[in-house]
Order: C-alpha cells, then structure tokens, then sequence
C-alpha cells in the first residue's frame, strides 16, 4: 500500500510540475544586462517585468541553473513583448523552493556599447575564475 501512495504522489507531483520555460526567436535577440547602469544610459524604458520558476511542491525535481535559466527565458520573453531588447536584472528575490527575479525593460538604440560591455565583463569573469582555479591548485 505504501508503494501505491508513493507512486501517486510521485506521479501528481510530475504532473503538477511545470516545465522550464525555453526560449523564443524574438527573446534571443533581448541582451541581458546586470550592475551597469551606464549602458541603459539613452535607452527608453518599457517596463518591469518579473519572472520564476519552480514551487513548493517540484522544485526538488528542477535543477537551480535550470529553474535560473527558465526564469531568465521567461523574463526575455516578456521584455521581448513590451518591444524591448535589453533586460537589466536586479538582485533575485530569496526564495528557497523557487527562483524568482525581476528587472526592467528597455529598448536601446546603440546595443553595440551594451555587446562591448557585456564582452569587458566577461574577460574579467573569465581572469578572475582562472585566478581561482590557480589558487585552489597545490
């Protein structure tokens, strides 16, 4: 009997779970941006949008990069409605059984300055990353 009751939860559950949210066409095209106020500088705002993914009862189902992942597709894919193609995040509500962010919708005419931006930030992630594996190595 307890095997039966531990297959139906397990299966509601499953059907309870949502899937995480994949990209669209149009929300590909939409730059995320986080901590660089400058490079919305010129942009027109078009709104907040919000996004989460998981619950209480599945999130131990979802990996958290896959729930972040989801969250971030459906806030693209939102800021993408609006008519907006750059998304700049703010710090992720605290949730332990969810992810859940929210940020604002701009549409900008130079994005080439926000793609030089997003480069500089990623060779300085990529140096500081090798400067930890190099300090973690005996």
């Amino acid at each position: 009997m307890k095997k039966v009751m531990l297959s139906v939860a397990l299966a509601s559950a499953t059907l309870l779970s949502g899937c995480v949210t994949f990209p669209t066409r149009q929300s590909e095209q939409v730059k995320v941006i986080w901590d660089d106020v400058n490079a919305i500088q010129g942009c027109k705002h078009k709104g907040t949008v919000i996004g989460s993914e998981g619950h209480f009862y599945d999130y131990w189902l979802h990996a958290d990069k896959d729930m972040v992942w989801g969250t971030l597709n459906q806030m693209r894919i939102k800021a993408a409605e609006k008519g907006a193609n750059v998304l700049y995040l703010y710090q992720p509500l605290n949730f332990s059984s969810s992810v859940t962010m929210f940020g604002n919708a701009y549409a900008c005419e130079n994005t080439a300055a926000i793609e030089e931006t997003m480069a500089d930030s990623d060779a300085v992630e990529i140096e500081v990353s090798n400067e930890l594996e190099a300090s973690e190595t005996p």
